[in-house]
């Protein structure tokens, strides 16, 4: 941060340098030579908006300002903007200019700017652009001799800059929504006293997923007095605001070739427990009105000594409350003998020196007590940590302390659990030098919100602790109609806490109804009494977990369809949840799957199946099912058992539905028989053929293969019996839902209707053709099918009828001439 810092400065300073010594009159001049020098200095693209001069705006004062600056990255970096300056502008006193040795500014002003500093993973930052010297320019630079040349002002602004600082390295992002700063001296004299007002609104910080500041202000206002000559700057009558927290500041910064020196204390001028509460971030503040408090503390923090790329200062804070009460006006209960003593230490060199206590933190609530203690050090390499926790909560007298809104919730929790140790002892399995023991009891634990108005309840549930894994000796609960009983051991727990190493466990599952709907969202449901569907949410899967899970349950209850007698093995790791013959009954058939549910890109995750079916109901598959209405809405309205050998792939939307054009697969799909009725497209097949027995056909056993490429359906050609007669059927669906399916039938000439055998009929031969070979052409979709007769096989076989009937004919004639020929040669 301190390099970016220097860049940024160097870069603004040498703007300011090269707008203030050159001409007036060379105006374009001066621009393009700014592009130049900024170009040959830095990896970035750097857009210049334009340069203003004016004698007018501040006579007898040269004017000159600099618009619409934009500093834009390379590479990995080419999409973001690092700096964007609205306008930077001073006034130059002409005389000292043009005198060489000195030039005289009134004040330099930095305004509407916003500077984007970003860090990768790999350590890599955005603000790294400035080109690396050449040996020779070195050379010059250590060799030339100092110049006597300055430049002197009386009053640095900045006026409307936001910053927003994200790093992926350490996982955090601070953004300060404005900062304003003003700073005011005689910065040409050796030593002098400077006025510095500074102003940050709206800050908020994150670091490992979690927000530690949101929406606070941060203001200090100090006289410093500045040794200049040697860069040592000491504070007085200086304090720092944070909310409506006030912290004294006292001692001095010092600039060192490589790094700082430091010798600063804060105090907090307030020593009512009330004042620790301004800290709370404004948008909480509501939260706090019609409180009242009771007792003291004591706030503090100091830094002494160096500070260097790889080496901190000697550095502290510590908390201390003592005998605090809460008690909020409406409410009857209150949360008192508040007691802290926390603090942290760093005696100075690498970061991982640092130690972190609670050596009490203590509170009760309606006579039921809570206690804990935690000291630990070396976080960074072999974190070591010892402490408690004991105590009663019972958070029905918790909600009568603090204002819970409309959430709903009780129950008493009682623990008391001691650890010491090492976190190397736990990861070389000597779980003997470390000291984990005790347990954590719930019992009649209720909790429900607006947004969860099925709640949760656990009737019971014991944890014990011991330094190789936490057993899970009881769980039984109650989310809405579901009911979960769990048992089983949560292992590598102390690492996953301290280092967010994979926490592994071993469960058996046993439930009576588990009801999925309750755990769907309902926010995008059409607004119509029957909405077929419940869109899901994206279940994301922690890549840190290692958890295996035998269940066994009962019911099932997922969209509209109950799932029985579910049993099999889950595993879950590395964001993947893995089934291993996970058997069911379901749709009056049965089902084994095996398969997995990936979130490895939780934007896109991703289903791999296989299920073998067995006399499952179509019928019900179809209205309970969305998947099979996606991929089969040919399916509707029909009735029967299939068996299914089905393998699918699949991305998922977040809805978790397939994305069609990502589905892939193979199978098989076998039936006895099916009945299909109030079909579109068979109604379409009767009209065609001027027979209503169409419109309700039976299917008679058939094997059907098929594949799935891209969401588009094949169904490799099948033979069956429709409605008593033989067919070949094939065809496919596109991934659109367009149809295109052939059924080679053998229809007897009645089937054809009128129309059709009112030509046949007269043909010569045609009653010695019982039955004709049709294809029905089956377009469109499911919704408006189009369903045409091809005749043209059925033609031939009327072409070869009629051929054979004249032959015979023919030759009948030919054998009664013959035979009458002869008659009159033998009278």
């Amino acid at each position: 941060m301190k390099k970016f810092l220097k860049i940024f400065g160097a870069i603004i300073i040498v703007l300011l340098a090269l707008l203030i010594i050159l001409p007036y009159f060379f105006k374009d001049e001066i621009l393009d030579r700014v592009k130049t020098e900024m170009d040959s200095s830095m990896n970035a693209k750097v857009e210049i908006g334009g340069l203003s001069l004016s004698m007018l705006k501040n006579f007898p004062n040269l004017y000159v300002e600099l618009k619409d600056v934009r500093v834009i990255g390379e590479n990995e970096f080419q999409q973001d903007t690092l700096a964007e300056i609205g306008s930077l502008y001073t006034a130059v006193d002409l005389g000292s200019a043009l005198s060489g040795s000195q030039i005289e500014v009134g004040a330099i002003v930095l305004s509407n700017s916003k500077i984007n500093a970003k860090v990768l993973k790999s350590g890599k930052a955005n603000w790294d652009i400035l080109k690396e010297s050449t040996a020779e320019e070195e050379t010059v630079e250590e060799s030339g001799e100092a110049s006597d040349f300055k430049v002197i002002f009386k009053e640095v602004r900045v006026e409307d800059f936001a910053l927003t600082y994200d790093d992926e390295s350490l996982q955090s992002k601070l953004t300060i929504a404005d900062v304003n700063v003003l700073l005011s001296g005689d910065f040409s004299a050796k030593s002098t006293k400077l006025k510095l007002q500074t102003k940050f609104s709206d800050i908020n910080f994150d670091f490992e997923k979690l927000r530690y500041l949101k929406q606070a202000n941060l203001q200090l206002d100090a006289l410093i007095a500045a040794d200049l000559e040697n860069m040592i700057f000491s504070f007085e009558e200086s304090k720092l605001n944070l909310n409506q927290l006030v912290f004294g500041v006292v001692g001095q910064v010092s600039m060192l070739e490589e790094g700082y020196g430091m010798d600063l204390k804060l105090n907090a001028s307030e020593t009512d427990f009330k004042t620790l509460l301004a800290m709370v971030p404004d948008v909480f503040k509501s939260d706090l009105e019609g409180l009242t408090t009771t007792g003291t503390m004591e706030l503090s923090a100091f830094a002494k000594g160096e500070y260097h790329e790889n080496s901190l200062p000697k550095f502290g804070a510590k908390l201390l409350v003592h005998n605090a009460t809460i008690k909020y006006a409406d409410l009857p209960e209150s949360v008192k003998d508040i007691n802290i003593n926390a603090q942290i230490n760093h005696p100075g060199g690498e970061m991982d020196l640092l130690t972190a206590d609670v050596n009490a933190f203590h509170f009760e609530v309606a006579q039921n007590p809570f206690d804990a203690k935690v000291h630990a050090k070396h976080l960074l390499t072999d974190p070591q940590i010892q402490g408690l926790f004991k105590g009663i909560i019972d958070f029905a007298k918790l909600r009568n302390a603090i204002p819970m809104d409309s959430v709903k919730i009780s129950g008493i929790v009682t623990s008391d659990v001691r650890f010491d140790g090492r976190l190397s002892d736990i990861e070389k399995e000597q779980y003997e030098k470390f000291m984990a023991k005790g347990n954590v009891k719930l019992r009649n634990f209720e909790f429900a919100t607006p947004d969860f108005p099925q709640g949760i309840k656990i009737l019971s549930s014991v944890l014990n602790f011991t330094p190789r894994y936490i057993s899970l000796s009881s769980f039984d609960s109650r989310i809405g109609k579901s009911d979960i009983q769990l048992k089983g051991n949560i292992e590598n727990y102390i690492a996953y806490a301290l280092k967010n190493q994979v926490l592994k466990g071993k469960f058996t599952l046993t439930s009576k109804l588990f009801d999925l709907n309750e755990f769907m969202t309902d926010e995008e449901l059409p607004e119509t009494e029957n909405a077929d569907t419940i869109p899901l949410t994206v279940i994301e899967i922690p890549a840190n977990l290692d958890l295996s899970l035998v269940s066994s349950m009962n019911t099932i209850r997922f969209d509209k369809m109950d799932v029985q007698d579910v049993k099999g093995l889950i595993v879950v790791k590395n964001s993947v949840a893995k089934l291993t013959n996970l058997s069911m009954k379901m749709l009056k058939g049965s089902m084994t799957m095996n398969g997995s549910y990936s979130t490895k890109n939780v934007k896109q995750p991703a289903m791999d199946f296989g299920m073998d079916i067995k006399d499952l109901d179509i019928n019900d598959a179809y209205h309970s099912l969305s998947m099979i209405k996606q991929m089969m809405p040919i399916a509707v309205n029909c009735s029967g058992k299939v068996s299914s050998n089905l393998k699918i792939k699949s991305l998922l939307d977040k809805e978790m539905n397939p994305k069609m054009n990502t589905l892939n697969g193979k199978g098989s799909l076998h039936s006895k028989e099916v009945i299909i009725k109030d079909n579109k497209a068979f109604d379409a097949l009767a009209a065609a053929l001027k027979d209503e027995r169409y419109k309700r056909i039976s299917v008679s056993q058939f094997d059907m293969d098929f594949v799935i490429v891209n969401g588009n359906l094949e169904v490799k050609p099948f033979q069956a019996k429709v409605a008593g007669h033989p067919a070949t059927i094939y065809g496919t669906q596109s991934v659109d839902g367009k149809m295109n399916f052939t059924m080679d039938m053998k229809l007897p000439k009645e089937a054809l209707g009128k129309e059709v055998n009112q030509y046949f009929d007269k043909l010569p031969g045609m009653e010695n053709v019982p039955a004709l070979d049709v294809a029905v052409k089956i377009t469109g979709t499911s919704d408006n099918p189009n369903v045409k007769l091809d005749l043209s096989k059925a033609i031939k076989q009327a072409q070869k009828a009629v051929a054979r009937e004249l032959e015979r004919r023919a030759k009948k004639e030919l054998e009664k001439k013959g035979k009458d020929l002869l008659k009159k040669l033998f009278k």
